[in-house]
């Protein structure tokens, strides 16, 4: 067991740093972005100023759970998921 153990020692360690190399590189920034992106998604209330994925401006009317009516244009309402917000402009 030990010499099997011994042969495969550099290449498990090579793996392992491997793995470790993945994870603070790829995940770990991956997951605080998703965080970051979340905490701005729920910080949306009445009169806030977004911007769209689909590049449009308004400001929220309201907020219905998952969604949010924006208002484009005086008159012109429409809703999105919250997950269509890219950016609160103000």
């Amino acid at each position: 067991m030990e010499q099997l153990f011994g042969k495969y020692s550099g290449m498990i360690i090579t793996f392992v740093i491997w793995i470790a190399v993945f994870y603070f590189l790829l995940i770990q920034p991956n997951k605080k972005k998703q965080k970051k992106q979340q905490e701005m998604l729920d910080s949306i209330k009445e009169g806030t100023e977004v911007l769209t994925i689909g590049g449009i401006k308004g400001t929220v009317v309201s907020v219905l759970g998952d969604y949010v009516e924006i208002r484009v244009d005086k008159g012109v309402k429409l809703t999105f998921r919250k997950s269509a917000i890219s950016t609160i402009l103000q």
